[in-house]
């Protein structure tokens, strides 16, 4: 009789988005296999006065259809581990008995401006790695009470946390996704006292810390329904961001990442003891051992998507794209259309575009609110302390599924790029390669590049010229709000 061998193990990787769930199944080297692949739509509830929350119900609705379909996929596959990526950060207010009341607010809700002022004063950045802000929970937090004290909020955590406690029954949160909620100390990895105090929370108030290899397991109400999954290890969420730059192979000083997805991001993965933050960016955590230093933008695929319902634009405009030089239309769009973050902070902001004519053309609108988010990426990008022949490990949906749009961006940076389209995504890969390594699967990281991007040199110094009018247009609106208030 011919032997019957076993398909190898996989990893399932969940990665919860800003606009859906999706799940994959990754082998040990790292790959997504064919037809073990699931997703769900579930998008934020943007509302008048800056509201932009998660709907909870159905996120984790998603999360457990999404699990089904992969567990019913399986076949006589084992399973390693289950992986989480998610988007950071997010605010879940929970009763006594771990139930969630009030709204759960994304890293997008405003509401908190009111309360950035007083934290700005109350916490440090070289503490948390994170200025004040309404992303993060000391002002998110204070909001939250004030708006809702009726409510008996006893616990507060992620999303991702809220999902895995309700599988395993415990309540966790990584080094990464604490990273991001402004609280976590860069020192200890402990939650950071006085953050804490600013916030109105105690330590006792807040998930247990931990690294992305902690492992738990589901409770049994949920092996009947998972049965393959039983006994498999669980492991906390870790940030989309973090996630990303481990997929993409973007780990080291000369590899930098850049993605733009819904919004986008540059970050450069840093080893050791906590780097100097530089002037208007960030200090997160992959993991214990490395930091995630960088910024992020309010803008990106979303931009995009404006303009192409606002202006109803041809599906050819790519052709009409390629085809213009940089900066020739005359146009200046600061593209603040949802406030900015790195390197301003100011969720008041707003966009503007200047140098309109008669004759100035869709087309022509579009390239200048791409070229202005390339501006704002290679902002972020030339205060981070990348080596002189540093490549830019680039993805995102909105990035790749254009292609004027790369080479903009490498322009606007000066530095190739590196095109990774990974299926599944960057930060599903992610999660799943640092899943691997926690069960002992050591893999290569290195970046699997598509394609290579080189920047035009002339087209260099018309982005330096093109970035400098955007940021005295920005100056200039600001003053004026300034005066207007």
């Amino acid at each position: 009789m011919r032997a019957v061998h076993a398909p190898p193990p996989v990893v399932l990787a969940l990665d919860l988005g800003s606009s859906s769930v999706k799940g994959a199944a990754f082998d040990i080297h790292g790959r997504v296999l064919a037809g073990l692949e699931a997703h769900e739509n579930v998008s934020l509830h943007y509302a008048a006065g800056g509201a932009a929350e998660v709907p909870l119900a159905d996120l984790v609705a998603a999360a457990e259809a999404v699990l089904d379909r992969l567990h019913g996929r399986l076949g006589s596959r084992s399973v390693l581990a289950v992986a989480m990526t998610s988007i950071a950060s997010s605010l879940v207010a929970l009763d006594a008995r771990g139930e969630p009341v009030g709204p759960v607010l994304s890293y997008a809700d405003t509401r908190s401006a009111g309360e950035v002022r007083a934290v700005e004063t109350l916490t440090s950045r070289e503490e948390t790695g994170c200025p004040a802000f309404s992303a993060y929970w000391p002002a998110q937090v204070r909001w939250w009470q004030g708006a809702h004290p009726e409510l008996p909020a006893e616990h507060f955590c992620s999303v991702p946390d809220f999902l895995l406690m309700r599988w395993t029954g415990e309540l966790v949160t990584s080094y990464s996704l604490a990273s991001w909620t402004g609280l976590l100390d860069r020192e200890t990895l402990d939650w950071n006292m006085r953050a804490l105090s600013t916030a109105g929370l105690s330590a006792a108030q807040l998930p247990r810390l931990g690294d992305h290899d902690t492992r738990l397991t589901l409770q049994s109400r949920w092996t009947d329904r998972w049965p393959k999954l039983a006994g498999v290890p669980f492991h906390p969420g870790v940030a989309d961001g973090a996630t990303a730059n481990v997929g993409s192979g973007a780990l080291t000083p000369g590899r930098p990442a850049i993605t733009i997805g819904s919004t986008s991001a540059v970050r450069l993965a840093v080893q050791g003891a906590p780097p100097p933050i530089p002037s208007g960016l960030w200090s997160y955590r992959i993991d214990r051992n490395t930091h995630l230093l960088g910024g992020a933008l309010t803008e990106g695929g979303n931009l995009y998507s404006w303009l192409q319902s606002t202006l109803r634009l041809d599906r050819r405009l790519d052709e009409e794209l390629l085809g213009m030089a940089p900066g020739a239309h005359g146009l200046t769009f600061v593209p603040s259309l949802g406030g900015t973050r790195s390197p301003d902070y100011d969720p008041h902001a707003r966009g503007t575009l200047h140098g309109l004519s008669y004759a100035t053309t869709p087309a022509q609108i579009t390239r200048a609110a791409m070229e202005g988010v390339a501006c704002r990426l290679a902002n972020v990008a030339w205060r981070l302390p990348v080596s002189d022949d540093a490549l830019f490990v680039a993805s995102g949906r909105a990035l790749l599924a254009s292609r004027a749009w790369p080479q903009m961006l490498a322009d606007a940076l000066g530095r190739p790029l590196l095109l990774e389209d990974i299926r599944a995504g960057a930060s599903a890969r992610g999660a799943a390669l640092l899943a691997l390594r926690a069960q002992g699967v050591e893999i290569s990281t290195d970046p699997v590049a598509q394609r290579v991007v080189e920047p035009v040199p002339a087209h260099h110094e018309v982005y330096r010229t093109m970035c400098a009018r955007m940021d005295r247009l920005t100056r200039l609106m600001r003053e004026d709000e300034e005066l207007v208030s």
